[in-house]
């Protein structure tokens, strides 16, 4: 009988003898994560993290038994190499943006391009990894790795002899360690429940109440549950495709023959002079605002985005969904297919959501419905096909474009703007700030003093290039709308550059991360031929305004119905 129930304690043991040294690594991987989180993020610390993580171990070891043995080794070091990766990037995004991996982050590297990601390492990465707390990651698989060159085993040490005594009692010791993984498993039932109907939610809307720090307290949990999300948003396109149908135009009267929308990329509102920055980083606009005397440029003073995420201001912007709306955004229509069906010419020149091979699986949400097939096709009947290092060079894809245009075109501009790195925005002809212009910046040293100069650079060029799209429709009953999606952070109201892809945000964060520059530009003609919709233009300017409302606005300025308009 004893014997019997020793083979029954070995048993339930040979997932971890069998990935002995694996289990103990990938447990001290876990533990290192949850302690740098708790340290940097001020999480509260609970004990039952630490057993359920013994469970998540052991079940990987459960795992990986299924495996011959003549494959279980190289399946181990795929396993524990991807957990050592997840590790270095969640101990990273910790650092350096103060959020644990997570579906923004998971977006944002998703929506990277080869450029960004190049730039995003020169930037952020590079030789510092060896001072980062990822460092420790990497001690931790080196000495992974020397002691399986050493053979190094468990067993060996539950197997201890001194002379002809034995100090350690096997069996005792299998059986205190089959207690305690009964223990953990107690321990950690609830949160792993948990995990589980999240990972089998069948939409977006249901995952937030499976949503904790006890369910999501590991990288690989992290990680699971953001590429359920990107599954579940992968889906939701052939929502999307379906809604598109449903759309039946009422009426348009074609005030306005070229409606242009210019989109920028993470532009702090402080740094333009339209808003009283002291450095000349928009002369350009501002020549506009003092060189007409009816209005044609009217600059908004009140309006914030509904993200910092790209990704997510551009579902709200394209969708006639609004925030404040209780159902899913795919279920309504995209306002681009909306002007097609009412008779317009829509062009899309991006210097990011570029088509490609690629596109349709990893570029996320941007790219989602941007370069779906199906969608690119019914939202647009022009678009530009390549990137380009500056933004000045779409202008010329447009002038190749334009001979495609009608009576009435709808033509939409994105642009890479300020997004890092910013030193890389602009070209050299363009650099007029330099570190020296920020002197009375006590609280900066020399470097952050030039990356504030960089920003203001790519800002300074951002001014040129929008002004010379306004300068193609100038002739036209045309008008011309500009957003970014999004702020930044660069050292202003708090120590730090970069968005925070996290759902707290402070007042400092949320007034320079979301809060944004729009303006309207109008032509002579367009305003010549509607007076009182200039007025109406006028008049709104310090209303408060959310961009996820922006199709309904132009909706609006192209006099155009549907079931959808608000």
């Amino acid at each position: 009988m004893l014997m019997k129930k020793d083979k029954i304690i070995r048993l339930f043991l040979s997932p971890i003898y069998d990935n002995e040294v694996f289990f103990i690594f990938m447990y001290l991987l876990g533990v290192i994560n949850s302690l740098i989180e708790f340290i940097i993020l001020g999480y509260r610390l609970s004990i039952f993290i630490f057993f359920s993580q013994i469970l998540d171990v052991y079940l990987m070891c459960v795992f990986l038994i299924l495996f011959p043995i003549k494959i279980r080794g190289l399946a181990r070091w795929f396993v524990s190499s991807f957990l050592y990766i997840l590790s270095i990037v969640n101990i990273f995004c910790v650092e350096k943006f103060r959020a644990k991996l997570g579906p923004e982050i998971f977006n944002v590297i998703l929506e990277t391009n080869s450029r960004e990601a190049s730039e995003f390492w020169d930037k952020y990465i590079g030789c510092d990894i060896i001072w980062s707390s990822a460092f420790l990651i990497v001690v931790l698989f080196v000495l992974h790795l020397l002691i399986l060159l050493r053979r190094y085993s468990l067993r060996k040490l539950l197997n201890i002899r001194l002379g002809n005594k034995r100090v350690l009692y096997p069996s005792l010791i299998q059986f205190s360690l089959v207690l305690f993984i009964f223990g953990c498993c107690a321990c950690s039932l609830s949160s792993r429940i948990n995990l589980i109907r999240l990972l089998l939610a069948p939409d977006i809307s249901s995952l937030d109440k499976y949503v904790d720090n006890k369910t999501l307290n590991t990288p690989l949990n992290n990680f699971a549950f953001s590429f359920k999300m990107h599954q579940l948003s992968v889906n939701g396109l052939n929502v999307l495709v379906k809604s598109q149908d449903k759309i039946q135009i009422e009426k348009c009267s074609y005030l306005c023959d070229k409606i242009v929308l210019i989109i920028g990329e993470s532009y702090i509102k402080t740094h333009s002079q339209l808003y009283g920055y002291n450095k000349m980083t928009t002369p350009r606009q501002v020549a506009r605002t003092m060189n007409n005397c009816n209005g044609r440029f009217i600059v908004y003073e009140d309006v914030i985005s509904p993200s910092n995420l790209t990704s997510t201001v551009f579902k709200n912007v394209f969708s006639l969904h609004s925030v404040e709306d209780t159902t899913n955004w795919e279920q309504y229509p995209l306002f681009p297919v909306i002007f097609r069906k009412a008779g317009y010419n829509v062009t899309f020149i991006t210097n990011q959501f570029v088509k490609s091979l690629s596109t349709d699986v990893f570029n996320f949400s941007g790219g989602l419905f941007l370069n779906d097939s199906r969608l690119s096709q019914l939202q647009f009947d022009h678009r530009n096909n390549s990137a380009h290092r500056y933004d000045e060079d779409l202008l010329q894809d447009y002038d190749s474009l334009c001979i495609y245009n009608q009576e009435h075109d709808l033509i939409i501009f994105h642009l890479a703007g300020q997004h890092f790195d910013f030193n890389k925005r602009s070209p050299d002809s363009y650099k007029r700030f330099s570190a020296d212009d920020y002197v009375d910046r006590k609280d900066l040293d020399k470097a952050e003093r030039q990356l504030v100069a960089d920003y203001d650079n790519a800002t300074f060029y951002n001014d040129f290039v929008v002004d010379e799209i306004i300068s193609r429709f100038e002739n036209d009953n045309a008008i011309v709308i500009y957003m970014p999606d999004h702020g930044e952070e660069c050292y202003d109201e708090i120590h730090r550059m970069g968005r925070m892809p996290s759902g707290y945000y402070s007042a400092e964060m949320a007034r320079q991360e979301f809060r944004i520059p729009f303006w309207i530009w109008c032509s002579d003609k367009f305003s010549a031929k509607n007076p009182s919709l200039l007025e109406l233009i006028n008049s709104s300017k310090r209303r408060p305004f959310m961009t996820d409302d922006l199709s309904h606005m132009i909706l609006f300025l192209a006099r155009i119905s549907c079931q959808y308009y608000n």
